[in-house]
């Protein structure tokens, strides 16, 4: 990864909790899946999925949630609100889509997300449409209610991206339940797919659970939270 300062062009709120942060960055490319850390001035490194890909930059785009003012979250957008430059580490992370798993013979591309792990999705998709990808891909991202999503003409935009809530009110007329049950309704037969998983490790492990039952190869899924949350060993039967 390297050192950059990055220009801090544009801190904005966007949903209830929710603020795009756009960057413009010194840098020639990443790989869309990939994160960033921003460095605070009482030395934390904080780690956020880049939410861009790379055709858009010197510009460079993040979501961020803010749970509480007691969050470092609260911290990292209070300081970019109070500067014009941050020096940022870029670019890490392995999940992502040159880590070899798009090949012939895979039918399909899930990218599937929780919460603001849209982002890196979100740079996943962008990239893949760029480059003209000709398999077929297909967002699914998962929100506690309809008012925790954002973007939400981009995503009304495309025909393969589904937005899921856990719950909502009467008159909400998408789709309501658990990300994976739309995913297996979409997709029964998921043996000829890859998942990019992004959220929790409690979203991601109790998702891909559900679409190894329906055929996806134990090795055909990738995360993030590989790497700093192991996923636990299935008790032998």
């Amino acid at each position: 990864m390297n050192e950059v300062i990055a220009k801090v062009s544009k801190v904005e709120l966007i949903n209830q909790n929710v603020y795009q942060v756009s960057l413009d960055v010194p840098v020639d490319s990443f790989i869309a899946g990939q994160y960033l850390m921003i460095h605070l001035p009482s030395g934390e490194s904080v780690p956020y999925s880049i939410g861009s890909a790379a055709h858009e930059l010197p510009s460079l785009q993040l979501y961020i949630l803010v749970a509480d003012e007691a969050s470092l979250a609260f911290k990292v957008i209070s300081y970019l609100k109070e500067n014009e430059t941050v020096s940022l580490k870029i670019p890490g992370g392995d999940c992502h889509i040159e880590n070899g798993a798009l090949k012939e013979s895979v039918d399909q591309v899930l990218l599937v997300a929780g919460g603001t792990g849209f982002a890196q999705m979100k740079s996943m998709y962008d990239a893949l449409t760029e480059q003209n990808y000709q398999g077929k891909v297909s967002l699914y991202w998962g929100v506690r209610t309809p008012e925790d999503s954002f973007l939400v003409d981009w995503i009304e935009s495309k025909d393969n991206i589904s937005l899921v809530a856990n719950e909502a009110e009467a008159d909400w007329q998408g789709t309501t339940g658990w990300l994976y049950e739309k995913i297996v309704a979409d997709n029964p037969d998921l043996s000829r797919s890859v998942a990019y998983v992004s959220g929790s490790p409690g979203m991601v492990y109790g998702t891909l659970d559900k679409l190894e039952e329906a055929g996806l190869a134990h090795d055909a899924s990738f995360s993030d939270v590989f790497a700093y949350a192991p996923r636990p060993e299935k008790p032998q039967l």
